[in-house]
Formats: C-alpha cells, structure tokens, sequence
C-alpha cells in the first residue's frame, strides 16, 4: 500500500496514540531487534506485503511487493534474509499484489486484491507450487473473483487446501469482513466472494497456524486469533512497532509467529502467541524449515521471542485499538480530501 509521506506521518503519529492508549495491546520493548528472526537483504524489495513459511523447502520463506512490480515470489532463505529464488507468473500483469497464502498440499496463493480506490470489477488469486531456489517462469491456475457486495481494497489472503476454499479479508477502518469463496475455487474460472465473518479494523495480512485450526488475522498494531472453521475470534495479541506492518507468516510449531515490514532492509520479527491458546496439530508435510517455531533464533542478540502481552489485549485494549484505527483512517481521510479540495481551486 503506497501513503503520501504527509499522510503517511500523520496516520503514524496517530497509531503511535493508539497504541499507548491500548495499555496491553501496545509493545514497549525498547529493542526489537532482539527479537529479529532475520532482515531482508534485497534492494530489490522496498514492499513486502505478505510472508509465507514454506513447508516444502528448508529455510525458505516466500515474500512480493506490492502495486508496481512484476508478477514475481521471491525466496528469502531465512538464515541470512537474502533472495535465493525468483518465480514469475506466466502470463500474469498484476495490479496490486497485496498478498500470498500457503497450502497444506505444497501450493501457494498469489493474491493480486489490492484495490485503494475500491474500484476493481474484480480480483485474481493464482496458485502455484511452492517454489524453490533458482529463477524460473511457470503457469498458475486462476480465477477471477468478485465481491457480493460490491468493490473493495483487501491485503490478506488465507487458503484452505482441504475444502478448496479461498478467504480474503477486507481492510475496511469499519464493517471490515472475511469473504470466503466456493468449494474447489481453483477448478473454476470465476467465483463470487461471499461475507462468513467479521474481520477486525484495517487488515494488512493473514495466516493459519500449522495444521489449520488456527487463524491469526494482523493489522498495523495487532492480531486476532479466530477458531477455524466457525471464524470464532478467540483472542488479541499485541505485535511490536514497525515502520508499515504488512505480513504475517507461521513457522512450525504453532506457538509462534513472524511479522515484517515495508520498507528497504526490513526485518522480520518472532512473536509468541498466547499461552492459553491450545496447540495446533501439526500436519504431516514433507520437509518442514529446520528452524524451530517454538524458540525461533534470532540473528541478533538476545534469544527470546516476545511474550504475548498477558492474555491479549483486553475488552478495553481491544476497543482503543479499534477506535484508534478508525479515528487513524478518519483523519487519513480528512487530510486527503483537504488536498484535492485545495489542488482543485
């Protein structure tokens, strides 16, 4: 997602209020780098809107930017943050990547749904293979998608493997949602995305947790976990400061996980879940990353994930962040409109 700098400073400040006010829910920690699982070391990815823990390959981890580049995956090898690996999609001329998603069956989801203006007729999602090292070019089945309810921008994608069933979260500062497609969506051409659950304010990504009775659902502050399926919201965790948090992704094991950031030589950060969250079952999958997800290694001093903050944000914590946001996208908006109001005279 691209924010004029003025703009881009005042939602900041404004979600630095938020989540002071948030108590629980905020992250005081003076030293996140501590907590570093590794920096992306590429000039080539200055937007890095999703994450992805391959379960297929050792130690890769798959990451796009977003509006702007080709329809490219990179392979991040996740002991020393570099690119390892360059998938384009045949045939593909994306508008807005703003998301990818992992399947229990080896796939992965390329997710071309950003849509600032909410104008897009429709979206596309693409599967492929997870890919490994090296540069390749390959085909990806497709579908074209579009909303019940009419246009809007989304930036997290979740891809159930077993029902065949695409989610996608809007990224409303209100009435946000999961929009889930049919059954089987990748045997289809066109499939319509229907409301099956209420989404928390601004989402910038999404992921299960290993074995898919978990969903964690990030915003710039924050996270939910919901209960799949039924989408019941379980808990709130607080997540640490970033420059423009847009990812989120679940290495094995299920009590952590990891969020990025936008932005040249961003890092990537473990984060530990809730104790009282019960331990997903971990999928037979071949290969799974050598690096643990219960006491991720950091590349930087320290060792220790950071705590979730006590059980969750709390009713109150919750609610200031909510509010915040949309407090955050109102002011966004005013100061928006004020610059095309006085571009126009």
């Amino acid at each position: 997602m691209k924010v004029a700098a003025p703009a881009a400073q005042l939602l900041a400040a404004v979600l630095a209020l938020v989540t002071a006010a948030a108590g629980s829910a905020s992250y005081a920690d003076p030293d996140p780098g501590r907590h570093r699982v590794f920096t992306i070391r590429s000039a080539e990815i200055t937007e890095s809107s999703s994450l992805v823990v391959s379960t297929t390959r050792d130690g890769l981890v798959y990451t796009a930017n977003d509006s702007g580049d080709t329809p490219t995956v990179y392979a991040l090898d996740t002991s020393t943050g570099a690119v390892v690996g360059r998938t384009s999609l045949a045939g593909v001329e994306p508008v807005d990547v703003e998301a990818m998603a992992g399947g229990n069956d080896g796939s992965l989801v390329v997710a071309d749904i950003g849509d600032n203006d909410g104008q897009r007729s429709s979206v596309a999602v693409y599967r492929v293979e997870q890919p490994g090292r090296g540069g390749r070019e390959v085909a990806s089945d497709a579908v074209e998608l579009t909303y019940v309810d009419g246009p809007r921008d989304a930036e997290a994608v979740l891809y159930d493997a077993e029902s065949g069933r695409v989610f996608v979260v809007s990224k409303q500062a209100f009435d946000a949602s999961i929009y889930a497609t049919p059954r089987d969506v990748f045997g289809r051409n066109r499939a319509v995305l229907r409301p099956v659950a209420a989404a928390p304010s601004v989402v910038t990504d999404a992921t299960f947790l290993p074995g898919g009775e978990l969903a964690v659902v990030r915003t710039y502050v924050g996270a939910a976990v919901y209960r799949y399926p039924g989408w019941k919201a379980l808990t709130s965790v607080g997540l640490p400061p970033q420059q423009q948090g847009e990812s989120i992704a679940a290495p094995p094991g299920g009590r952590v996980v990891w969020v990025g950031s936008e932005g040249l030589h961003s890092d990537v950060l473990a984060v530990q879940l809730p104790p009282l969250l019960p331990k997903p079952t971990t999928p037979d999958t071949p290969s799974p990353p050598a690096r643990s997800a219960e006491t991720p290694t950091p590349t930087s001093a320290g060792g220790e994930a950071p705590s979730a903050a006590g059980d969750g944000w709390g009713t109150w914590g919750a609610l200031a962040s909510v509010l915040g946001v949309g407090v955050a996208a109102g002011l966004l908006s005013a100061y928006l409109l004020g610059r095309r109001d006085r571009g126009a005279r």
